[in-house]
């Protein structure tokens, strides 16, 4: 390679191959410094240029020199690898734990706050239900929740089926009532217009 073509090279492209070319010549600069029709002295500056390289004297090979701020960022995606190393081993040995408390996650019942409410006042029902299904239920209740009062069960279902059924109101049905919220005050405001106009009048 002539003088003009290893000027062309890329920074780095231009480090890979005069560290190829140490490592050919028994890592004497000069000598590569000849074969690329250049003085040892101009090389070593256009390799350091503004590239961050610097000759180690150690490896005897160029090498780049991390700035600080680059460094900080190595260092953070290096501890980030070490955490998802851990993270990914942690859930390869307790996987099957996790799988269980998944499952019992969704196999928990949660009773709402409203079930709950010490305001709210207990009433007796009787009620007429299918025989299998109410079963079923019972043999559920007995095997899995039997520490939850009846009452409770009771009225977590009766919550749940509100939930699922109860009609939500659309915006045009809450746009009319406030329509009719305003309405009525602007009918109210007008009455004690006509009141004091009366009162005044006598």
């Amino acid at each position: 390679m002539d003088t003009q073509e290893f000027m062309n090279l890329s920074a780095l492209e231009k480090v890979e191959l005069v560290n190829k070319m140490l490592k050919e010549n028994d890592f004497h600069l000069k000598n590569v410094a000849s074969k690329l029709g250049l003085p040892e002295s101009t090389l070593s500056k256009t390799i350091r240029g503004n590239s961050c390289y610097q000759f180690n004297k150690t490896s005897k090979q160029y090498e780049r020199i991390m700035p600080i701020e680059e460094y900080k960022k190595y260092l953070q995606s290096d501890y980030n690898e070490d955490k998802m190393e851990e993270t990914l081993q942690f859930l390869g040995e307790h996987l099957e734990e996790l799988k269980g408390l998944l499952h019992e996650h969704e196999t928990h019942l949660i009773l709402e706050p409203e079930i709950y409410d010490p305001s709210s006042k207990t009433i007796t029902r009787t009620i007429q239900v299918n025989e299998s299904i109410y079963q079923l239920f019972s043999d559920l209740y007995s095997s899995k929740f039997s520490h939850i009062r009846l009452r409770e069960i009771y009225s977590k279902c009766l919550l749940d089926f509100i939930r699922s059924y109860q009609p939500k109101k659309s915006p045009e049905s809450k746009v009319y009532g406030i329509t009719s919220e305003v309405q009525q005050v602007k009918s109210q405001m007008l009455t004690k217009d006509q009141n004091c106009k009366i009162k005044r009048g006598k």
